[in-house]
């Protein structure tokens, strides 16, 4: 169980020994452990064993790592020094976003992916009103359960002051979450905003089609109606 000492054996060193080494670039700046089947034990000895400091960017994506191995790794010295953070096709839930939220170790982090996992309001809050991810430029939540409450602290955010892209498709968004984010207040750098497949709110949908804001960003997709 993570938050349990337990004594490492040779054979788990050995594994994460061969990963690192089919998994590292050669220019020790990118580790891939996408589709190993790491799963929360696995994620825990990940996070007890390695130490790359000089890593910017870890893919992580298509495990099995559930809140718990997230909220072990999100702790961990392997986070400290990245820069890109791919964690799309897991398992992750709001306490999984939260621990990132509340992470010491993500200061450095520009770009995190958490799409197609299972990311509802508590978790999208989390992270909108995050002390330490205030670095954020894209923020990727597509396919997973943001409804209204999470859009709008997205779009309130004072901490997220350099993110410029924001992905929210295949969401719960609805009237209330489309309205704030119409105009985005707390998104001062925001220059692309995808929003396909939520809600099918007419007014909501309206109010985004209308927007001075939206209009003026440089990449902006939703379910309006297209003009042509």
């Amino acid at each position: 169980m993570p938050n349990e000492a337990r004594p490492i054996k040779s054979e788990d060193l050995f594994y994460i020994r061969k990963w690192i080494k089919r998994g590292l670039s050669k220019d020790g700046k990118t580790l891939d452990f996408s589709n190993k089947g790491i799963n929360n034990e696995i994620a825990y000895e990940l996070a007890e064993n390695i130490s790359l400091p000089d890593i910017e960017i870890l893919y992580l994506h298509t495990n099995k790592i559930k809140d718990l191995g997230l909220e072990e790794l999100a702790q961990a010295e392997i986070f400290a020094p990245l820069r890109e953070l791919w964690l799309y096709e897991n398992i992750i839930r709001d306490e999984g976003a939260i621990a990132l939220a509340e992470s010491k170790q993500v200061t450095k982090l520009r770009y995190l992916s958490l799409y197609t996992n299972r990311v509802s309001d508590d978790g999208a809050v989390a992270l909108a009103e995050s002390d330490t991810l205030g670095n954020l430029e894209t923020l990727d939540l597509s396919f997973n359960r943001v409804g209204d409450r999470g859009a709008c602290a997205l779009a309130n955010s004072m901490k997220l002051k350099n993110l410029k892209t924001l992905h929210l498709d295949a969401n719960r968004v609805g009237y209330e979450g489309m309205k704030a984010l119409a105009n985005a207040p707390g998104l001062p750098a925001l220059c692309e905003l995808n929003l396909k497949y939520n809600l099918v709110d007419p007014e909501g949908l309206e109010l985004m089609q209308e927007s001075n804001r939206l209009n003026s960003l440089t990449v902006f997709k939703s379910d309006c109606p297209s003009e042509d």
